[in-house]
């Protein structure tokens, strides 16, 4: 046998040689790869999971927490009429009592999302970090004054507007992110002169706690995702005179001191 042919065979043996290790090596990855694939996806199911489960347990919690804050808009010296009942199909409404009731029926009103601007929405209040309008009302910074002083926006926070001695946070920007966080707040959306402090508690602080019991006592609780039927009828509290009234489906907090 001649060199060439010799050579050729030593070439074509190192070739095969060579695909043989290549398909060793490419067995043993794609194993891997799909191990690693399984395992990523694994692990981003159950972090979805865990998160969901999270977001679940923020209070007020779908169906579970029955919550109230006082409120009240004040403008320059003087409380404007409460906000007239309204149903909401997330649970965040009122009575027509000053009061702002909280008691998912979705989780659009729970956890992180509940918050003033939810309620405000559904009350037909539109408010930006300077101007308010309640029906056909606006007070404007800039525009409008209290007196012959200048004025400003501010949305007084209690978190126990009972509490004789509370001070309120002032807040002063992003009030429509302002986040529910408890029972028994308090919250006072003020148009007042500039570098006003002392800005009043809303007027149903006083009574928050009887409407609340009053409130509980017939309140019910709907399905997750379901909304309150066009004929439902709900109970008016502090109105002994009233029983029912038909509902109407609708639509950065600052730490205290």
């Amino acid at each position: 046998m001649g060199k060439a042919s010799s050579s050729k065979k030593v070439a074509r043996a190192a070739r095969a040689g060579g695909r043989a290790s290549g398909n060793r090596q490419r067995n043993l990855l794609f194993p891997g790869v799909i191990g690693l694939i399984v395992l990523l996806g694994t692990g981003l199911v159950a972090f979805a999971a865990n998160d969901r489960k999270s977001e679940a347990n923020v209070a007020p919690v779908v169906n579970e927490d029955h919550w109230h804050a006082a409120f009240g808009a004040y403008i320059c010296d003087t409380f404007q009429p409460a906000v007239p009942t309204f149903e909401s199909p997330v649970g965040i409404h009122t009575h027509d009592d000053g009061v702002i009731h909280i008691h998912p029926f979705s989780s659009g009103g729970a956890g992180e999302n509940a918050t003033l601007g939810v309620f405000l929405e559904g009350a037909g209040i539109e408010l930006s970090d300077d101007t308010l309008t309640i029906g056909d009302q606006t007070w404007r910074e800039g525009d409008d004054t209290c007196g012959d002083e200048d004025a400003e926006l501010i949305v007084a926070q209690w978190k126990d507007v009972q509490s004789t001695d509370a001070k309120p946070a002032l807040i002063r920007r992003d009030f429509n992110d302002i986040r529910f966080r408890d029972d028994g707040e308090g919250y006072t959306i003020a148009f007042v002169p500039e570098g006003t402090t002392d800005i009043p508690k809303p007027e149903s602080a006083a009574q928050l706690a009887e409407l609340g019991a009053a409130d509980s006592a017939t309140a019910t609780s709907l399905p997750e995702g379901e909304e309150p039927p066009a004929d439902a009828t709900t109970t008016v509290p502090g109105d002994p005179t009233a029983t029912t009234a038909p509902a109407e489906p609708s639509a950065t907090t600052l730490p205290e001191g």
